[in-house]
């Protein structure tokens, strides 16, 4: 028996971006038994998927060991390949983090955009994660979400009982960094709710939008904080139109075929499926964009503040007549 053991922490678009990798490694490479080693967010991603034999869940960010050095992390990687017997151990960590955004911890970071868009190209990520394996035969797989039934009519029963013959918009309002913000979700939300009486809006994110960015409106639901993750991106299947910034969401929703609109800041159009029939995004209308940063604490960035907090200005650069358009051409292509 051919084993094979996999390691990857991060947000939920970088298991997204790696989820397709367990099929391939059984059909192409041969592997009989696949273990997956990941942090919670993983948890949300690799549920039920029918290709992994044994979910391994690690949290390094646990306060008891988070300022160990990642050598301790390499160091129980070998160990685990070791005394499990695995043949083979497959590091899928920082498989997009090195070669498509810079950190603030890296040299790279601090270079012009220019500089950064020449240096990591123009795949998308899961292109990226299937190279990063050695398959690059296999450039064009996207990635696989697996629901259970029970998962799916529950969703399906909210949709049948509130939102029949509506057409329903989720916004997420936020992801994981500082260019993750929907920044003008009210004013877009509210003009598009104004011209099409039959529309709701889902409104998604982490408690920091949830207590600045949600609003009330007699057709919006907010969400923010209150769905499950895999919860979220089934309310994205069944949506008919997913909007807001680069972020895991939204990637689910474009993988789950919503015709989705992502603000894209750091990352390009090209990065996040804009392959994808159903994808709708746009980039920030600033010089820096993309600029293929990992922007945590807005070092170097053109900013503004919000509500007392610095972002980077890349959030506000975006056409919002541009943006309903795409929205109306979403609804009209529903309704026609």
């Amino acid at each position: 028996m051919r084993k094979a053991y996999i390691t990857r922490y991060g947000a939920f678009g970088d298991h997204l971006h790696c989820s397709h990798v367990p099929r391939l490694l059984k059909q192409v490479r041969g592997f009989d038994h696949i273990a997956f080693e990941y942090n919670p967010k993983g948890y949300a991603i690799f549920l039920n998927n029918p290709w992994i034999d044994e979910h391994i869940h690690y949290n390094p960010l646990n306060p008891t060991i988070k300022n160990i050095p990642v050598s301790f992390l390499m160091k129980r990687w070998q160990v685990m390949k070791e005394e499990e017997e695995f043949d083979e151990h497959i590091n899928l960590q920082w498989s997009i983090e090195e070669t498509y955004l810079a950190s603030e911890n890296t040299n790279d970071y601090y270079r012009d955009s220019a500089h950064r868009r020449k240096l990591f190209g123009d795949l998308n990520y899961y292109d990226r994660t299937t190279k990063w394996i050695g398959l690059d035969d296999h450039v064009g797989t996207k990635g696989e979400l697996y629901f259970g039934d029970e998962e799916e009519n529950i969703v399906k029963g909210i949709f049948q009982e509130r939102y029949k013959d509506k057409f329903v918009v989720v916004a997420n309002l936020s992801g994981t960094t500082k260019q993750k913000l929907f920044i003008d979700a009210k004013q877009i939300l509210t003009t598009f709710l104004d011209k099409h009486k039959d529309v709701f809006v889902i409104t998604m994110g982490d408690k920091a939008v949830k207590d600045n960015l949600e609003f009330e409106h007699e057709r919006i639901v907010r969400k923010a904080t209150r769905y499950p993750f895999r919860q979220s991106m089934l309310t994205c299947k069944y949506a008919n139109l997913v909007i807001g910034p680069e972020s895991g969401l939204c990637v689910a929703s474009t993988l789950l075929g919503a015709p989705t609109i992502q603000m894209m800041t750091s990352t390009g159009v090209y990065n996040h499926g804009g392959d994808a029939s159903n994808d709708y995004s746009i980039q920030a209308d600033i010089y820096c964009s993309p600029c293929h940063k990992a922007i945590y604490e807005v070092i170097g960035c053109p900013n503004f503040y919000h509500n007392g907090v610095k972002y980077p200005k890349c959030v506000k650069s975006f056409d919002t007549d541009l943006i309903l358009s795409k929205m109306d051409e979403i609804y009209d292509s529903y309704r026609a």
